[in-house]
């Protein structure tokens, strides 16, 4: 077996994607996930700055010599055709970054954002793309540095509901009674008290 190595060949920023996937708050402890932070980025086809990206990731996995099936950057048609739980990828690349390390999380203006993005967000990822050679297995792997929450689209279960014009919560506070004085505070006899 050879020797595990890990050569840095690409760093940077992608374009501006759908995320997806996304565990960036804590690590997907699933039979999947390995107990990393990840996210998946579905990126439009057809868009000269998408395309171009994809296209130079599953380059240099090519010339890592790596094999078509373990690409970082995958075919969202091809997806969808092999499993129709992946319809929402058609029309898309899909790259997924991952890491040991909880990756820092900005706005667009770069500043630390208080609630993690989350899948359906537009968000750009900050990247970097290595080689790995275990002997059995070669090519590029992504590993995400940090995420760029540019636009929040995703939705919360409350979202699903429609408006409706039965009824609307109180937003006004109680109204409370600050004349009546004469409550038993500090009466500690409780013979008006009974046990519930």
């Amino acid at each position: 077996m050879a020797d595990k190595k890990t050569n840095v060949v690409f760093k940077g920023i992608t374009p501006a994607g759908i995320a997806t996937w996304a565990w960036l708050d804590k690590p997907d402890n699933s039979e999947y996930g390995k107990g990393k932070f990840k996210c998946a980025l579905k990126l439009e086809k057809g868009d000269e700055k998408n395309d171009a990206f994809a296209r130079k990731i599953i380059d240099l996995h090519k010339a890592a010599k790596g094999k078509k099936d373990t690409v970082p950057v995958k075919d969202g048609d091809a997806m969808a055709e092999d499993n129709e739980k992946r319809e929402g990828m058609r029309g898309f690349w899909v790259l997924t970054a991952k890491t040991n390390k909880k990756p820092d999380q900005v706005d667009a203006k770069k500043k630390p954002l208080a609630q993690t993005a989350r899948s359906g967000d537009l968000v750009k990822l900050n990247i970097a793309a290595a080689e790995f050679d275990t002997g059995a297995n070669k090519g590029v792997t992504l590993y995400l540095n940090a995420v760029q929450l540019l636009e929040r689209r995703a939705l919360s279960a409350a979202d699903a509901f429609d408006e409706e014009d039965e009824y609307s919560a109180d937003t006004a506070p109680a109204e409370t009674s600050e004349s009546d004085d004469s409550d038993d505070r500090g009466d500690s006899s409780g013979s008006d008290d009974e046990d519930f």
